[in-house]
């Protein structure tokens, strides 16, 4: 009897074990098929034992075979859940690296468009202070065509009246104001007494006296045109003292009409809300 119950026993492990190796043979075959060598998952060995092992505790060798099946399935489902699981993780961390990456540009752009908002806003106050200059400098225009003083002279005296000092200083600074082509044009004159070289000498430096003027009041020096006359020009009769007064005289004129005609010419019309075209500003000329 005992005999009979070693050989069943004998029996049932051959089973077992053949069993064993026929479900582990598809597993090696789709391997070598594939070409892929690929270890058994950590899954799929905890499910094929523990299959194994309870399968054959509850239902001796056909139990195992059972177990070893479902639990090799059960392991092999876990094992692609995990697969699945770390995939989706990886996907998840790329989409959030994206996503920073989209919120980054868009800081940027907004940034940019801060940017180009106060940039325009310049813009507009530049344009609106180039036309409010622009109707000074159209009202200069109307004043400024025949501006012209004389400045009076002792006889024989080239030295200026303190009196005459701050029409001559507002006249240098508005010259020194206007554009690039204005020009201020000083002559000097003389009256008939005395020799016709003296009163020529005299005449150059009374023009020189009253441009030196103009140059310390800010007015260019090569805006200056200094040129005398000596008594050539002179109507007054022979020997009228007073109408001599009036020949001893330097005369001072600003010319910047012209010039400031063309400036205008080359500063654009701004309409409202219109962007203005690209036009040469006050300190250059045609």
């Amino acid at each position: 009897m005992s005999i009979l119950s070693n050989k069943v026993r004998v029996g049932t492990v051959g089973v077992t074990v053949a069993v064993m190796s026929l479900t582990a043979l598809p597993a090696y075959a789709a391997q070598a098929a594939s070409g892929a060598p690929r270890a058994a998952s950590k899954e799929e060995n905890i499910g094929f034992f523990t299959g194994a092992a309870v399968g054959a505790a509850a239902g001796g060798p056909i139990g195992a075979m059972v177990g070893i099946v479902a639990g090799a399935l059960l392991g092999q489902h876990y094992h692609r859940q995990r697969l699945t699981n770390h995939a989706l993780a990886a996907r998840n961390q790329l989409l959030a690296t994206r996503n920073q990456a989209l919120t980054a540009s868009l800081g940027r752009s907004e940034q940019a468009r801060a940017g180009l908002a106060g940039e325009l806003g310049l813009a507009t106050h530049s344009l609106a202070a180039l036309e409010a200059q622009r109707a000074r400098l159209g009202r200069t225009v109307q004043m400024s065509d025949d501006i012209e003083t004389d400045v009076v002279f002792q006889t024989a005296d080239a030295s200026i009246n303190s009196l005459e000092l701050p029409a001559l200083r507002k006249i240098g600074a508005l010259a020194a104001s206007l554009p690039p082509g204005a020009q201020v044009r000083i002559d000097g004159y003389a009256d008939p007494r005395g020799p016709a070289r003296f009163n020529d000498d005299l005449s150059l430096q009374r023009a020189e006296t009253v441009a030196l003027t103009l140059e310390k009041a800010g007015c260019p020096q090569d805006r200056l045109i200094v040129a005398g006359h000596g008594s050539s020009q002179s109507t007054s009769p022979p020997g009228d003292l007073d109408a001599y007064a009036f020949d001893r005289r330097v005369t001072v004129r600003l010319e910047a009409a012209p010039a400031l005609a063309r400036w205008l010419r080359s500063v654009p019309e701004v309409a409202d809300g219109a962007p203005a075209a690209k036009g040469r500003g006050p300190g250059r000329a045609e």
